[in-house]
């Protein structure tokens, strides 16, 4: 289901809801390094928490979190489907430079490479773990000479490592996890070349069917969102004001949603792993006959006999740098070389594998 809607810059970013068992996180802070991928898949405004909006990169070795990623990409395929079709139709022109920001395991940037075979993807996460999933996923896609990793932190000087501006900026369920998105939008403006895109895409909470979880134990689910959205999950937010404010053009808004139902292999993993994720989170704040319950819907997800299902919902916002030449307040132009020529901090370390020009560091 895909709604669009052309609004104009309301009053957010605000809007923020809770309800949702969703459970994303890799964005967040590191120090910086980039590597290419030599041999030939990520999956997420205004201070929400007191000091930082989201809740950081993915820990190392989280593996849960990187086959939640991979699940999450495949449900949603859909909305991924939608999300580039919005991208090339504004675009207009095959790009031939993209910034994946908070690129997870690399779905994102591997549907990035496979619908436009001309450009070169610039992977930025900060985690390593993540970045050697992509690195494999690349490899085996056979994309892996049209990508280049980097370690790095989307609340630092990330524009650096850039070697050139970019004609498409692409940041889905990453936006929420930085401390500063007001300043990370301003970053996004200045590494995108005059004419070139932004695609943002955030949660916008989602909802369990049959509502009792299949428990028997009425508003089950409804007590397990609730709990969530006390501990601040997800992070929702309204991004359309923010995006002007960092003098992006009108922005195009898109709603869309996808399904996960415990009838399929897929549906029940991925909804087992976020409910246990999620039961750890909330433990403390249901009673011990819920706890008990949600132990068992959790059995029988992974037993095969559940027939829960869950919808969630997603934003896409479409965001362009006008032609004509805007700066945003606080926000230079220069990004990578140019930065680096200038004196402008670039830690970005290079790992000593073959750079897109050929030449053997």
């Amino acid at each position: 289901m895909t709604h669009t809607d052309h609004t104009s810059h309301g009053s957010g970013p605000a809007g923020l809801t809770g309800g949702s068992a969703e459970d994303h996180g890799s964005a967040g802070s590191a120090h910086d390094a980039s590597a290419h991928v030599a041999h030939g898949a990520h999956a997420h405004a205004a201070h929400i928490h007191a000091d930082r909006p989201g809740h950081g990169p993915a820990p190392e070795g989280d593996s849960d979190m990187a086959e939640l990623l991979d699940l999450d990409a495949a449900l949603g395929a859909t909305v991924l489907a939608d999300a580039l079709d919005a991208a090339a139709a504004v675009l207009g022109t095959e790009p031939r430079s993209i910034v994946d920001l908070g690129a997870g395991t690399g779905t994102g940037t591997l549907a990035l490479a496979g619908r436009f075979p001309q450009a070169h993807v610039h992977s930025l996460d900060a985690t390593a773990s993540m970045l050697d999933h992509l690195t494999a996923s690349a490899a085996t896609a056979g994309v892996g000479d049209r990508v280049t990793t980097h370690l790095t932190d989307l609340d630092g000087d990330w524009p650096a490592v850039l070697p050139e501006q970019v004609d498409l900026a692409w940041a889905a369920l990453s936006l929420h996890h930085v401390r500063e998105p007001a300043r990370v939008l301003r970053q996004a403006y200045g590494a995108l070349r005059p004419g070139g895109v932004l695609i943002v895409t955030e949660m916008s909470g989602a909802r369990f069917e049959p509502s009792d979880l299949g428990s028997a134990r009425d508003g089950l689910g409804d007590r397990v969102t609730a709990a969530l959205a006390a501990h601040g999950y997800p992070v929702t937010a309204e991004w359309t004001t923010a995006l002007g404010e960092a003098c992006f053009a009108p922005v195009e808004r898109h709603e869309m949603s996808f399904e996960a139902s415990a009838t399929t292999a897929e549906g029940a993993r991925y909804l087992a792993i976020q409910l246990s994720r999620n039961r750890d989170r909330i433990a403390d704040d249901l009673s011990a006959d819920d706890l008990a319950a949600l132990d068992a819907v959790i059995l029988a997800l992974g037993a095969g006999t559940s027939e829960v299902r869950t919808v969630s919902g997603r934003v896409v916002w479409v965001a362009v740098r006008p032609l004509d030449e805007v700066r945003p307040p606080g926000e230079g132009e220069q990004t990578g070389r140019a930065a680096a020529d200038a004196g402008a901090p670039n830690v970005s370390v290079d790992h000593p594998v073959t750079d897109r020009e050929g030449a053997d560091r």
